[in-house]
């Protein structure tokens, strides 16, 4: 366990600038209008709370989160961003999701943007979050889904040796993860329903769809002309096949109570 977060934390010390995130701008952003859009639809809100963003990367969230009682970040890295932002509401710890250096039921709210499927044992880091977590209290998630066309290709690729177990990912061009975990809505809620939560919540995201049913959109030799005519072909039918069947998209946006 301890070599697999090693060797997280080197990944991401060397590629700082990865963006997987759809709340995430290519330039290094909060996308504020689709992350507020996803909390109103999923009735998760934060005024007052006390937050934990788990995942924090850089700590782009703060800027966002600005009427929280408290907001502390945790990451694996420790990001020279950090010392600039803390401040009398603002914390920020260095750890793995695994072992979260916060006491019991200390928080109202978890915000985990896309890095839970980085997480070498991901249960155990459910029950991290369940434990610190208020009765009362929700968890906002955002994860990749395999359950898709995106989902094949990655187990063909893998299963065929053109990428190491666990590494395919469509982001970034194809580019490897150091470890990227075959989720799928199915196993998200069993994994967290083993862990305690509740009161499951699930939207997919229509703008992805293109990518969850042809990821290789993204692939390092695909002509941008056709990519883009292909995402372009996805538009008109983009809203109902993500209203009916979520996993089309290649994220999907949780929220998770605990009673």
């Amino acid at each position: 366990m301890e070599n697999k977060i090693s060797r997280l934390q080197a990944f991401y010390q060397k590629e700082k600038a990865l963006v997987t995130s759809p709340f995430i701008t290519q330039d290094g952003h909060v996308n504020v209008t689709l992350l507020t859009r996803v909390f109103e639809r999923l009735g998760f809100e934060a005024a007052d709370k006390i937050l934990i963003d788990v995942g924090c990367g850089s700590g782009l969230l703060t800027f966002y989160f600005t009427d929280v009682a408290r907001y502390v970040g945790l990451d694996i890295v420790r990001h020279p961003q950090h010392a600039g932002l803390k401040g009398a509401k603002k914390l920020f710890l260095q750890s793995d999701a695994q072992h979260i250096p916060i006491m019991k039921g200390a928080a109202d709210r978890i915000v985990c943007l896309d890095s839970f499927e980085h997480y070498p044992d991901q249960n155990l880091a459910a029950r991290e979050f369940y434990r610190i977590l208020k009765p009362g209290g929700a968890l906002f998630l955002s994860v990749p889904t395999y359950a898709n066309v995106a989902g094949l290709v990655k187990k063909v690729l893998e299963k065929n040796g053109h990428y190491a177990p666990n590494t395919w990912a469509p982001f970034d061009y194809w580019k490897p993860e150091e470890l990227e975990h075959f989720v799928t809505p199915s196993r998200i809620k069993n994994i967290f329903s083993d862990a305690g939560f509740s009161a499951f919540q699930k939207i997919g995201y229509d703008q992805e769809v293109a990518i969850g049913l042809c990821p290789w959109i993204w692939h390092p030799r695909m002509p941008r002309r056709l990519g883009n005519l292909i995402a372009r072909c996805f538009a008109p039918v983009k809203r109902p096949i993500v209203a009916i069947w979520p996993a089309a998209s290649l994220h999907t946006f949780w929220k998770m109570s605990k009673s």
